[in-house]
């Protein structure tokens, strides 16, 4: 919209001026720029408005075709006699612009490897006026994509196949449905109508103007209310024979829904419940109601098919079952507490990414960061049992820090305009990093500070587009006066740099000098970035502090910063609740004092966010080479003692690279009886007979446990996993419903009667209709323990008894779960098989096309190479005819990395067994 203002101000004269844009306040532009080839030039033409007539007959359905009329009013800011617009699968067979005095064909030429249909005029279309573009065209409604508007399916009670058209239109799925401005940046209003058969519904962002009328021959027509102003990507229709629930009204009055297939309504309690709830938690956070955004709906779909698990639509978010359907006898604890946490994640997009959208996806962080900072926020409002502010950072904190500490690591704002890396940004950087880093500067700034600034940028920016400056600008007002500086130039690297700071730790007498330089897992000390970075501690003067997590001092770049302790012999411990972006080294005299600590008689002295924090930094220091595995090792066995989730979870995520670099058997049960004997207190917490499921740490931790001591081989797990499989494989008594991922894959693993037992497992995935319990099967049905099964797995995932959605589930369930032999059943189907990948997946650039499918998968897999034999196995499948060029090259990356982590593994294990060789 800044572009459609400024352009305004600078080119309509007073005459030629629409009543319109009368009056109209002009903003200060947001990177203004000219086209970049594969971008639109917005000082050319803009939209307004879009008239949207989409017809989605019977037929229609059942071919996988839909027709539409696109109407656009457009406001041309020079003179010209051709244009540029996106649309992709589109047959156009018409095309005419008008204005008074004006009317004529253009010819459309096109679409481009960019997606670009250029229309071309025979007359001189003058600048300053709006004109309107009427486009008439069919598109297909892909099976396969997920992207765009497409066709998804399901099985009514009667065993009949019934279609729906749904929409994915992020990021450059919007062109699919319609011709359009497929920018972020380019927002209008729209005007939706849609024809649709009278057995079914049709749903879009805002609500109908009125009941729908009769348009004859079965079908109906309706008419939306005008949207707000709004971005081409958060536009969505659905036509389809579902089912919806009203729930309750917002405090601002918003009517709430949901809606999916029939037969699942008893499956929408947790999603009638959490959305206005979500809704609630925001608008009392920003002083901003959801209504007053300009929709004054939400209604929330459950998608059979869906590429993501949510997406944001305005008005109308989408998700796939398992992400919105619970069923209170079968589901897990932790899958409803993952819909509460989408729920809250699409519903603070609403204000981040719907009303105020980055103005291009390299700064996708402004939607992402903030929709998993809420996600964690509002939730913990909601259901403050569940402790998810400190979950924040098991699930996103500590796995950034691992993968932003590559080399090859991306910053959270980076210029890129390639179609295929675009679609690399929404990872874990934008989303993970995106909401440390908040997070972080909700810690600096204090809460009440943070929430005047989130107002004001969304105040001041609403229906626009903005950039990291708009945001760091709007704190600059309440920030505290202990920041050092503009929270622009403190935020700069952080947003602009890749990867973050190691904080080294020395100590001199009382005092300790702290230092900074970027960790590497490569070790690489040559970086020279610094940060601006707000440092929190606690010491045994007064360990209550833990909690406190206001800024103490700042270490600024190239400077570095002394904290005095009261005496020499205190202990002192940094970033308490793990709020600061940031990994801590201490020397080795500061460490032994945290040591004893952590074996003395008192072990919550040091509370268990900050031993999960220790515990995590130690093993990725010893992995970086800045800390030897034998005194981590050593460090770690205060651990016997703790049976805090926090912590283990940390403990854990460390080990699985312990396992996933070596190959040593000898050495490899040498590390199974050490972790077996460290978590003796921590199994013996949470029974494997004993379920709390009002308890929910209680629950996660005992999912934990328990999946970890079965797969260690301990004895009495494997025992009562397997007895509780038999008993439902014989008797059909259903597993406790927080325990079936571990009954299933260790009763698998243990089978003695393998074909039987698979084929009963995979016979209760047919059979079920319910999305958390099919991805609960799917994710075991590899652990069974024959590699000819195995195999017969993995071709289910070339048919259609396998949701292409659910696709990954199945090559992980086999590379994942059997060690080598996993990754050598996969690497054989891969050479297999790779034919029907293309006929399976389709060629399309998508979430869910075959290029994504194989590069994601070579890339997992070369990761978990140990042998030679492997690495020449993957490189003989890259010589395959016909394979992409794309997967080619990250296949080629992939082997280069295998290869690497092959010395890897001979300098780990010598490592290893220097720790495990007598004496000990």
């Amino acid at each position: 919209m800044w572009q459609l203002l400024c352009i305004l101000a600078l080119v309509i004269t007073s005459e030629a001026m629409p009543k319109k844009y009368a009056g109209i306040q002009v903003k200060k532009p947001i990177n203004p720029r000219t086209s970049s080839g594969n971008r639109l030039d917005p000082t050319l033409v803009l939209p307004s408005n879009y008239n949207l007539n989409l017809t989605v007959t019977r037929d229609n359905l059942d071919n996988g075709k839909f027709d539409g009329i696109a109407k656009i009013e457009l406001y041309f800011a020079k003179d010209t006699d051709s244009f540029q617009i996106h649309a992709k699968d589109l047959t156009i067979s018409k095309v005419t612009l008008a204005k008074s005095g004006f009317s004529g064909d253009l010819t459309p030429e096109g679409p481009d490897t960019n997606d670009f249909v250029t229309m071309k005029s025979s007359q001189t279309i003058t600048r300053g006026y709006v004109y309107v573009l009427e486009i008439h065209y069919t598109g297909k409604l892909s099976d396969t994509d997920m992207d765009g508007f497409y066709r998804s399916n399901y099985t009514d009670d009667d065993g009949n196949t019934k279609y729906l058209a749904t929409t994915q239109f992020e990021q450059m799925g919007a062109r699919r449905a319609f011709p359009c401005f497929d920018e972020p940046s380019f927002k209008a209003t729209f005007d939706i109508s849609i024809t649709y058969p009278n057995t079914s519904m049709a749903l879009s962002n805002s609500r109908p103007k009125a009941d729908p009328i009769d348009a004859r021959n079965g079908l109906l027509t309706v008419t939306f209310q005008t949207t707000p102003v709004m971005s081409t990507y958060v536009i969505a229709f659905i036509v389809a024979e579902f089912t919806c629930i009203n729930g309750a009204n917002t405090a601002d009055g918003t009517p709430t829904k949901v809606c999916g297939r029939p037969g699942t309504e008893e499956l929408f309690s947790v999603g009638l419940e959490a959305a206005p709830a979500a809704l609630n938690t925001m608008a009392d956070f920003l002083s901003i109601s959801y209504g007053s955004l300009g929709i004054k709906k939400m209604t929330q779909v459950a998608i059979p098919d869906f590429a993501v698990g949510a997406m944001e639509n305005w008005g109308l978010m989408t998700y796939r079952e398992s992400d919105l359907l619970w069923d209170e006898n079968q589901s897990s604890n932790y899958d409803k507490q993952i819909i509460y946490m989408d729920i809250s994640h699409e519903v603070a997009h609403q204000y981040f990414g719907d009303y105020v959208t980055t103005n291009w996806w390299s700064n996708v962080f402004l939607n992402e960061g903030f929709a998993t900072y809420f996600e964690y926020h509002a939730t913990a409002e909601i259901r403050k049992d569940w402790e998810v502010a400190k979950q924040f950072v098991l699930a996103e904190v500590q796995p950034v820090l691992l993968s932003d500490s590559s080399g090859c690591s991306k910053p959270l704002s980076y210029d890129t305009n390639d179609p295929v890396e675009i679609q690399t940004i929404f990872g874990d950087i934008s989303y993970n990093k995106g909401g440390s880093v908040i997070k972080m500067l909700q810690s600096f700034l204090g809460i009440e500070n943070f929430k005047q600034g989130l107002t004001r940028y969304l105040n001041n920016n609403g229906h626009n587009v903005a950039n990291p400056e708009i945001l760091w600008d709007s704190f600059e007002e309440s920030k505290p006066d202990d920041v050092p500086d503009t929270v622009k130039t403190v935020m700069d690297n952080w947003t602009y740099k890749p990867g973050y700071p190691l904080l080294s730790l020395t100590q001199n007498g009382i005092n300790i000098t702290i230092s900074q330089k970027r960790f590497l897992l490569s070790g690489d000390d040559t970086d020279e970035t610094q940060w601006y970075v707000p440092i929190t501690y606690t010491t045994s003067a007064d360990p209550s502090e833990f909690t406190e997590t206001t800024t103490k001092l700042w270490l600024t770049p190239d400077t570095d910063v002394t904290i005095v302790l009261d005496n020499e012999d205190s202990w002192i411990i940094l970033n308490n609740q793990q709020v600061g972006y940031y990994r801590v080294n201490y020397d080795q005299t500061l460490l032994s004092k945290i040591e004893t600590a952590l074996n003395s008689d008192d072990l919550d002295n040091i509370d268990e966010m900050s031993r999960s924090k220790l515990v995590d930094d130690q093993l990725n220091l010893a992995r970086a080479g800045k800390a030897e595995y034998a005194d981590v090792l050593n460090f770690l066995t205060f651990m016997k003692r703790d049976s805090s989730y926090y912590s283990w979870s940390s403990f854990y995520n460390g080990f699985s690279y312990l396992f996933k670099r070596t190959k040593d058997e000898s050495l490899r049960n040498l590390l199974k009886n050490y972790i077996k004997e460290l978590m003796e207190t921590l199994k013996n917490s949470v029974p494997f007979t004993t379920e709390k499921p009002t308890d929910q740490i209680y629950t996660l931790k005992q999912v934990l446990a328990l999946t970890w001591a079965c797969n260690l081989g301990e004895t009495s797990c494997v025992n009562n996993a397997t007895v509780a499989f038999t008993s439902y494989t014989m008797d059909n008594n259903i597993p406790s419903r927080n325990l079936k991922s571990v009954v299933y894959c260790t009763g698998l693993k243990n089978s003695e009667n393998p074909t039987e037992d698979y084929n009963f497992l995979y016979n209760k995935y047919l059979s079920t209709k319910l999305a958390t319990e099919q991805l609960t099967i799917l994710k075991a049905l590899g652990c069974i323990n024959d590699s000819t099964l195995r195999q017969e797995y993995l071709k289910l995932a070339l048919t259609d008894k396998i949701r292409i959605q659910d696709v990954r589930y199945v090559f992980q369930s086999v590379y994942s779960n059997n060690g080598n032999e996993g990754v050598d059943d996969t690497l054989e189907f891969l050479k297999n098989n790779y034919q029907d990948f293309e006929t399976h997946f389709g060629t399309q650039s998508t979430l869910t096309s075959l290029r994504s499918i194989l590069t994601s998968l070579i890339s997992t897999v070369a990761d978990l190479i140990t042998e030679e034999y492997q690495i020449d196995k993957l490189s003989e499948f890259l010589k395959t005819e016909g394979l992409d060029e794309s997967v080619v090259a990250a296949g080629n990356k992939a082997v280069e990395s295998a290869t690497g982590n092959l010395k890897t593994i001979s300098i780990l294990e010598g490592q290893l067994n220097d720790y495990f060789s007598p004496p000990r």
